[in-house]
């Protein structure tokens, strides 16, 4: 619960740190309390999603949601709107419990630079603390839409190695690279779901070499 409410109430929460500070410091109990707790505030200000996915990851309950509706809203954070998602979630009791997030302070992991939510009535995987099945973290790289992002990623690299043999087929490095990109895709057990690409880059593999 303590994590929800840093994660989820940051302003409330830097308010409420920097009170419990202050009246550290009138007990006489030292400036460096007063100086800790709001050093605590701001940092908890940007990275409290962080440490509640985390948290969420490495000790919660796997269950499964959907998202049932997402609205833009006025706010902005790094000059876009905010969203707000409506989600419905079922524990591993089979329990249905409505919450909700904004593309604010949402939790997932594993923690990456950008904020990767997926599509509405799309089931996926989140974990969550049983008691508390409000604060969630969606667990990306075990839903399915997040293998078909990795898997994308994936696909990418082998895609650029291509573009370059196309260009120059004639040499033998370029020629090398793209047959070990697709090796890779085909070794790679996180792209198991693409077994149409897995084929097809079997049957260019075996065109290719002599």
């Amino acid at each position: 619960m303590l994590f929800y409410f840093l994660a989820q109430h940051s302003i409330l929460a830097f308010f409420a740190v920097n009170i419990i500070g202050f009246i550290l410091y009138l007990w006489k109990l030292g400036k460096r309390f007063m100086v800790l707790t709001f050093i605590f505030s701001v940092v908890n200000f940007f990275i409290g999603p962080l440490y509640n996915a985390w948290f969420l990851a490495k000790f919660g309950t796997d269950g499964m949601a959907i998202i049932t509706s997402a609205e833009e809203t006025s706010s902005m954070m790094n000059e876009q709107y905010i969203w707000e998602y409506s989600l419905l979630m079922k524990t591993a009791e089979g329990k249905s419990v409505e919450t909700q997030f904004t593309t604010s302070n949402v939790a997932i992991y594993p923690i990456r630079n950008n904020i990767l939510i997926p599509a509405e009535k799309q089931p996926f995987v989140i974990r969550y603390i049983p008691g508390f099945e409000k604060n969630i973290v969606i667990m990306s790289d075990k839903s399915d839409y997040g293998k078909r992002r990795i898997n994308y990623d994936h696909l990418k690299v082998v895609e650029k190695e291509k573009t370059k043999y196309d260009f120059s087929p004639e040499n033998a490095e370029f020629r090398k690279r793209y047959i070990a990109a697709m090796q890779d895709f085909i070794n790679n057990p996180e792209n198991r779901i693409d077994s149409a690409n897995i084929k097809k880059f079997k049957a260019i593999i075996q065109n290719m070499r002599p």
